[in-house]
């Protein structure tokens, strides 16, 4: 009996063994699915991101942290992406009292919320009760579940749980202040604070905080307009309000404003909209939140009068314009205002006028006298000849077609006249202005041979602010520095770059040149600026845009009025117009600097000294020189020219007439001036002849060298003696022949020369040509080739081109 028994436990134990191999791989492929699963949690555990997929906006504040522009995220919504500890204290407290009392004691669900609701809802059937948490509320957003079937609201409490395990409570709720709906496409409180309120979330009341705090629990029946505020947004408040004050009875002071409907906006700023759209282009780094370089007090004066000059300027068919405020000091961008009126159509207000590519119209031409100044082909008071000039291909001429004869360099500059910018640009090299822009980084230019000498006056188009950086270079001791647009440079790796375009001595007499730029008539009496007003202006061919670029203090500002369909308007002229704009806005911001903010006046760099030159040449004055003025100099690079114009001469007071002795009882000496005789004839045109010397007696060839040399104390010396110049033909030019056409196959020659030369002898090829007088014309006749042309004045001085004369094919 015992063996049997014991049989049957051995039998027992066997079965227990004997495992049906289906059930062991079911098992095996269940624990295989079960440690996927837990890797699987235990990953999203570690590197789950409740916001992996969430765009927002991007959101660009001025410097002292208010909205300036947000834009709307790739779906359409605004969201303002924040850290748990931007949100105040007060709204996190008052979110929590709303939405979830119990929110740090719950795992992501509240059982007894849970059958309370179902209760009410599905077995009483008395009303829709909720009973989310805020973390089942961030389930809902985060994935867009449909939460009103019993699916639906299991998987929100599965998704719940999931979050409770992978987050932690801080950043549950931070996700769920950052996405709580409150309104239309708004989502978050951050971006709901900014449209309600126009503040930042740290600066509400607590008023507005209650406010915000009910909005997400109904969004479409508490979210108010500007025009409506529900009667049940503000009930909810003061419900939340009650609740608030049994915590916190400190704050029942509020009674009364939580009765009265919320003063709102219900509307984003869009100040600055080119400005932002333009930085929403650039790659800065990955970041929702910009703090820029605009100062609000400086945007509101330029954008004030901005508008007031074009109220006044309405009958003149100005009608808008674009202004660019840089503190060059730290290139920080304070003011840019793109166009007059960004949705004003009619205007096409929304195209940049800080970034579009404009004529700059004379405004490059302190770099051709920088660059003229650190080549040592000028200094500030150096003669320059206006006269009627040609070029190559290229013929210039002056606003009005007025030419001025003789003028100082630093005049030259700040009347804007062209030959003399012109005839610079032809002589400065390596590098020219074309080689300069391109050294600066100005994009897209041409081919050098599309612009030739055009580019002086403009013919390469440049942006705003391509141009005010030009401009701080010169402020920066001729060192280039990439503008900033957010506050400490973050994000822009060109910012601290620096690229040496000119020497510190040439833009700090470049800088002084422009500084004696008279302002427009209406601002040079009454107003005693505490600093210089360096500017230049502009105006470009067609008279389609008006420019106006100053330097003082720490500023450089940039203003441009005209029409961006390239209407032309005939009082868009740079000193008529934009100077008179741009002295109104730069009065402004000095009015606003204390005077001890304001800079000292600047030493020149060491490099500069001050010597004493001719008054009327701008050259080293020579014996005969009667009056002499100050200018600065750079030592050895500097011109260092004898002076020309003055000579001492000896007149016969029995004859008048010039005579070579130098000394007698009817000898008298005296100092006269020696004209090129292009300007003298400038000179008659404008009716201020000039005294003559006396001529030499008749019996007296004056032009004949060797007979002046053969006479008694003669005194020739001829470094003072003007060379020809000859006007036309233009040199290294290629002249077409026409067929059957003898009166256009005709070239003018002309020259000047000095005045005391009174023929010129012309040349080619070494075959003579004829004679003439300095500025008399000349015909000739060519055959096909190439040709050296020269002039020989009657003192033996001369000049020579070279021209090439085609037939045409």
């Amino acid at each position: 009996m015992r063996q049997t028994v014991r049989l049957k436990k051995q039998n027992f134990r066997g079965k227990c063994h004997v495992v049906h191999p289906a059930i062991r791989k079911a098992r095996i492929i269940f624990a295989a699915l079960f440690l996927i699963l837990l890797s699987f949690l235990i990953y999203q555990a570690v590197f789950f991101d409740v916001f992996k997929g969430i765009s927002f906006s991007r959101v660009y504040t001025d410097r002292s942290g208010a909205l300036l522009n947000i834009f709307l995220t790739e779906d359409d919504k605004y969201r303002v992406r924040l850290r748990l500890g931007d949100f105040p204290p007060e709204l996190i407290e008052a979110v929590l009292l709303q939405e979830d009392k119990y929110f740090y004691n719950h795992i992501g669900v509240n059982p007894a919320a849970v059958f309370r609701s179902a209760f009410e809802t599905y077995i009483k059937k008395s009303r829709r009760m909720g009973a989310s948490t805020i973390t089942m509320q961030l389930a809902r957003l985060r994935y867009g579940l449909y939460t009103r079937n019993i699916p639906g609201k299991i998987k929100q409490i599965f998704y719940a749980i999931f979050f409770e395990i992978c987050l932690s409570k801080q950043e549950i709720l931070e996700a769920y202040l950052n996405l709580a709906p409150c309104g239309g496409n708004i989502e978050g409180y951050g971006a709901a604070a900014w449209f309600y309120f126009n503040k930042s979330i740290k600066n509400l009341s607590l008023g507005e905080i209650l406010t915000l705090a009910v909005i997400p629990q109904n969004p479409l029946k508490r979210s108010p307009s500007k025009n409506n505020i529900p009667q049940e947004l503000i009930q909810a408040r003061k419900n939340l309000y009650n609740t608030w004050i049994g915590k916190r009875p400190e704050d029942a002071i509020l009674n009364v404003e939580i009765d009265l409907p919320p003063l709102l906006v219900c509307r984003y700023p869009r100040r600055t909209l080119h400005f932002t759209e333009y930085l929403n282009t650039l790659p800065f780094p990955a970041a929702n939140q910009y703090r820029t370089t605009i100062d609000a007090y400086y945007q509101d004066i330029c954008e004030r009068e901005l508008a007031s000059f074009l109220t006044r300027s309405r009958n003149w068919g100005i009608k808008n314009g674009s202004i660019l405020l840089l503190d060059y000091t730290t290139m920080e961008v304070l003011a840019a205002v793109g166009s007059a009126d960004y949705f004003n159509d009619g205007i096409q207000g929304k195209v940049n006028g800080i970034t579009a590519k404009r004529s700059p119209g004379s405004t490059l031409k302190p770099f051709i006298y920088a660059l003229a100044i650190e080549q040592g082909l000028i200094h500030p008071e150096k003669m320059l000849k206006d006269t009627p000039m040609g070029f190559s291909e290229y013929t210039p001429d002056n606003f009005k077609g007025e030419f001025k004869g003789p003028v100082k360099a630093w005049y030259a500059l700040v009347d804007s006249r062209n030959i003399p910018a012109v005839n610079l640009a032809r002589d400065i090299h390596n590098p020219d202005l074309y080689g300069f822009l391109k050294k600066a980084g100005i994009s897209p230019l041409k081919e050098r041979d599309h612009y030739g000498l055009s580019l002086v006056l403009g013919s390469a188009d440049i942006s705003m602010m391509e141009l005010a950086g030009l401009y701080a270079c010169l402020a920066n001791e001729g060192i280039k520095r990439e503008p900033r647009f957010l506050a400490g440079g973050i994000g822009e790796k060109e910012s601290g770059k620096q690229v040496r375009m000119l020497s510190a001595e040439a833009a700090a007499i470049t800088l002084k040149m422009l500084e004696r730029n008279i302002p427009p008539d209406n601002f040079q009496t009454g107003n005693n600026r505490p600093v210089p007003v360096a500017y230049k202006t502009g105006t470009s061919i067609g008279f389609k845009d008006s420019w106006s670029i100053a330097i003082f203090d720490r500023f450089v500002l940039a203003v441009w009025l005209g029409n961006f369909s390239g209407e032309g308007n005939n009082t868009l002229i740079g000193r008529l117009t934009a100077a008179p704009l741009q002295f109104y806005i730069t009065d402004a911001v000095l009015a606003a600097l204390p005077r001890e903010r304001l800079f000292p006046p600047r030493p020149l760099p060491p490099g500069i000294e001050t010597i004493e030159v001719c008054a009327v040449s701008g050259d080293i004055p020579g014996e005969d020189c009667p009056q002499t003025i100050k200018t600065w100099f750079i030592p050895g690079v500097s011109p260092i020219n004898r002076c020309r114009i003055h000579r001492l001469i000896h007149i016969d007071t029995r004859t008048g007439y010039r005579t070579n002795e130098t000394s007698g009882p009817y000898i008298r000496s005296e100092v006269r001036e020696f004209w090129p005789t292009d300007l003298l004839e400038i000179f008659a045109q404008a009716g201020l002849p000039r005294v003559l010397p006396p001529p030499y007696p008749p019996h007296i060839d004056a032009s004949a060298g060797s007979q002046l040399s053969a006479l008694p104390s003669v005194r020739q010396d001829q470094s003072l003696i003007v060379p020809p110049v000859i006007i036309s033909p233009l040199s290294n030019t290629t002249y077409i022949l026409q067929d059957n056409a003898s009166n256009y196959n005709q070239i003018v020659l002309l020259a000047s020369a000095d005045q005391d030369s009174d023929e010129l002898f012309w040349f080619a090829n070494a075959i003579f040509l004829g004679r003439a007088k300095p500025n008399e014309r000349l015909l000739w006749t060519p055959q096909s080739g190439r040709w050296d042309l020269a002039v020989v004045d009657s003192r033996g001085m001369s000049a020579s081109i070279r021209v090439k004369v085609e037939k045409m094919k």
